[in-house]
């Protein structure tokens, strides 16, 4: 297409250009579009909203700083409730992304505590008539795996992971139990218990389609790891003081007595016994 687009004013097509390629991608819509225009005053067929970190705990605080304050302890249902607003006054989404960190500050612990984790953290929160039965269309964040404490649960207690099979199980737990809630709003979360999958939102009046990949990016190589399964502050029992040397290769870790096994394939850490070392090592 040589360094520019060529086209203007397009009827029943949306055209998209792929600069330097020898062709153009269509998507077929049965629309008007002025490329001219300013994109903020476009009519569009669709729309979805995006949150993340959004899963507020059912206490003040943080889980791994002792000197935080609590500001603006109303911010979730502030937000929610411009959600709700904005749905109502625009075209309603097909969907709410949500990015992770659904639940802080270590996603379900135990599968007796999942319902009413949702109930407090979503079902209450997002209960406004506009978007109280949209789905939500949401992936794992690392907190949703762990971040404070161990990973590996019974009954209804945390507790240190004995082996890899167990470390590896808890994860397991840990999406299973947020991906298989069942919502008595229409059944609105929308959590494959997968890693990766794709999500359709669709405009049947105009034909327009767009397609929605999930990326579960704790399950990745570059670094899971430190993020999810080096779990500081669960061995520690400390603030922050006790995990500030967390660092990949050389990591200091009081009371760390088990392997810490990286989430996924490629290398994993070794926390050994007394001397705490943690030093990477290949598959």
């Amino acid at each position: 297409m040589g360094g520019q687009c060529p086209w203007k004013n397009i009827y029943h097509e949306a055209a998209f250009c792929l600069v330097g390629a020898p062709a153009a991608l269509t998507v077929t819509a049965k629309l008007t579009v002025d490329l001219s225009l300013d994109p903020s005053s476009a009519q569009y067929a669709l729309s979805a909203f995006a949150t993340g970190d959004w899963g507020a705990t059912l206490y003040k605080g943080s889980c791994c700083r002792s000197d935080s304050n609590n500001y603006d302890l109303h911010s979730q249902k502030v937000v929610a409730t411009l959600m709700d607003i904005e749905a109502g006054a625009s075209i309603k989404p097909k969907a709410v992304l949500a990015h992770g960190d659904n639940l802080y500050w270590n996603g379900i612990n135990y599968l007796s505590e999942r319902d009413g984790r949702f109930a407090a953290s979503f079902e209450d929160k997002y209960d406004g008539n506009n978007i109280k039965n949209v789905p939500w269309v949401a992936v794992m964040g690392n907190h949703d795996y762990g971040g404070s404490d161990f990973i590996c649960s019974s009954g209804n207690k945390l507790v240190p992971c004995n082996s890899t099979e167990e470390l590896f199980h808890g994860l397991d737990n840990k999406l299973k139990w947020e991906a298989e809630y069942k919502s008595p709003n229409d059944n609105r979360w929308r959590m494959a218990n997968e890693h990766f999958y794709v999500y359709r939102i669709e405009d049947p009046a105009s034909g327009v389609s767009i397609d929605i990949f999930n990326v579960d990016t704790n399950d990745a190589d570059v670094h899971a790891a430190d993020l999810v399964c080096c779990q500081c502050y669960g061995y520690a029992k400390t603030d922050n003081a006790g995990c500030v040397v967390v660092v990949k290769g050389k990591c200091r870790m009081l009371l760390a007595i088990h392997q810490i096994n990286r989430f996924g394939t490629g290398p994993f850490w070794n926390v050994t016994p007394v001397s705490r070392n943690v030093q990477s090592r290949p598959p």
